[in-house]
């Protein structure tokens, strides 16, 4: 059987509860015609409609959405709150939704399943005359950190005590963080222990204390948050 992660949730009082897959099969279209037939159609609703456009040029969201087997769709709740910050374009975002026929449900082992998917959502380019392959996931430009990934774990060693803590062998952590828009690091988080709680702890509160800002992601020159993962090894005899 094919491994992906899992989620069960209840997106829905009318929905039943049901395994919802938390990645969307790398191999399967979520909108037919792909990326760039979903946003034509986003674009047309937009026109045909007549909707307002937002004010704020520059906002953006990474829009998350179960598609469920029958074609229904929910939105995934953002927990980091950008949907608040970018009220417009979620609103708007969600009532141009309720037009779009495209969705299509991802498939495992022959049967349709609920799947989570995303989409870069800036209204001010899908307002715009678009370019036959416009696809903003394309043009995306990664964060970047001055001296590269090898330079920001430095950072890391450097905040750290090793001599505080007495052990021998292997041990291994790994954390993932968002790098925000205006570059400073935030939301760390531990998805892998060393097993020693104090010694964690002690990770975590480095890299928090790392000053030196990131060129955030973006696309078109608007910036987005990130995410990374970091993992980190400790070998001491």
């Amino acid at each position: 059987m094919t491994k992906y992660f899992l989620l069960l949730s209840f997106f829905s009082s009318y929905l039943f509860s049901q395994t919802i897959y938390e990645r969307f099969p790398d191999n399967q279209e979520n909108y037919v015609g792909g990326d760039v037939q979903f946003y034509k159609d986003f674009h047309k609703v937009l026109i045909d409609k007549k909707i307002p456009p937002c004010e704020n040029k520059n906002e953006i969201i990474f829009f998350k959405i179960v598609i469920y087997p029958d074609k229904k769709i929910k939105y995934v709740k953002d927990e980091l709150g950008s949907y608040e910050q970018n009220k417009c374009t979620f609103e708007l975002t969600k009532e141009v939704a309720k037009y779009l026929t495209g969705w299509n449900p991802a498939i495992v082992d022959g049967e349709k399943v609920a799947a989570i998917t995303n989409f870069w959502i800036h209204p001010h380019e899908l307002f715009q005359e678009l370019k036959d392959d416009y696809n903003p996931k394309n043009d995306m430009v990664a964060a970047t950190y001055e001296g590269g990934m090898p330079n920001f774990r430095k950072k890391v060693f450097q905040n750290i005590d090793l001599s505080r803590f007495t052990f021998s062998g292997t041990f291994r952590l790994e954390v993932t963080f968002s790098v925000e828009p205006d570059g400073k690091i935030g939301n760390i988080k531990l998805v892998q222990s060393t097993g020693m709680k104090q010694f964690d702890e002690m990770v975590i509160e480095g890299i928090s204390r790392i000053k030196n800002k990131w060129t955030p992601a973006n696309i078109h020159g608007v910036p987005l948050r990130s995410f990374f993962r970091l993992p980190l090894q400790f070998t001491a005899e």
